[in-house]
């Protein structure tokens, strides 16, 4: 296994493959760029290679989940018994793994036996991927940029948002620092309805060719009423005026949201899981 010190390096080595399945590898790919604008105060990257080709990627940002993206599929169960004891060796600091599900689960599965520990599924997830938006009637209301006006409601948002999502939550002056990038950088959306936000979306992590929509929040007494389906639609197209595909992750256990995004258009790609590891 190879560390990577230089991420403009490590992007010159992988990203031509990560490519080669952008929106599949679009979470990667976006961290990777945010990573070499110095978005993050600690990154690992990391590959496994032999005789000159890539096995694997993998990439994390403390505390966020480690992301591990296995390009040579047909090696996957010796790659993962490779990688294991070499993490636990460099000791990096992450407790979650995100990947393709069958690659996520059998990584875990295989770092429980290591470890003696169990590891659980916190989340499995489907990514989805939109080229057109589906031509659907929209609910009351419209569309805006967030502004440091709505600072406040998108701190208590985002703090609802974790918990809805069974995330741990941030610590206050982390919360504070990603509503005020998302502000700032003109990323976060709101759906007004009469002068009243009633919900939030967010562009994020954008790849060559794609973006990806996160943050998708309906105040809880006014859901019901289409509104974040009208703004995930609204916003997405607006996005494919300058990219051809978007993206999102959605809680496989969340008929409605998996359902919404239908709606608008998105359509599954990939299984993803999110798996917690006892360290």
């Amino acid at each position: 296994m190879k560390v990577w010190n230089d991420p403009f390096a490590f992007s010159e080595r992988v990203m031509s493959e990560l490519l080669k399945k952008e929106a599949e590898n679009s979470l990667m790919i976006g961290i990777l760029e945010n990573i070499k604008r110095d978005l993050y105060d600690t990154y690992h990257q990391l590959t496994v290679e032999d005789d000159g080709q890539l096995l694997a990627i993998m990439q994390v940002t403390p505390p966020h989940p480690f992301n591990y993206v296995v390009v040579d599929t047909s090696q996957a169960t010796s790659i993962h018994a490779a990688v294991i004891p070499a993490l636990l060796q460099l000791d990096i600091p992450f407790t979650e793994v995100v990947s393709e599900k069958t690659h996520a689960e059998t990584f875990g599965a295989m770092w429980g036996k290591r470890t003696d520990e169990a590891a659980s599924t916190f989340m499995s997830q489907g990514l989805y991927r939109l080229d057109r938006v589906n031509d659907i009637v929209l609910a009351g209301g419209s569309m805006r940029q967030a502004t440091k006006s709505d600072q406040p409601l998108l701190e208590t948002w985002y703090r609802a948002f974790e918990q809805d999502s069974g995330l741990e939550p941030s610590h206050d002056e982390r919360m504070v620092s990603v509503v005020t990038s998302m502000i700032d950088n003109d990323d976060a959306f709101i759906w007004e309805v009469d002068g009243t936000p009633v919900s939030c979306a967010k562009r994020s992590r954008p790849t060559l060719n794609g973006i990806t929509v996160s943050f998708v929040y309906t105040a809880p007494t006014k859901r019901g009423n289409g509104y974040a389906r009208s703004l995930v639609a609204v916003l997405s197209r607006r996005l494919l005026e300058t990219k051809s595909f978007c993206t999102l992750y959605t809680d496989l256990t969340n008929p409605t949201s998996n359902k919404i995004y239908q709606e608008v258009g998105y359509r599954p790609i990939m299984e993803s899981s999110w798996i917690r590891l006892a360290r």
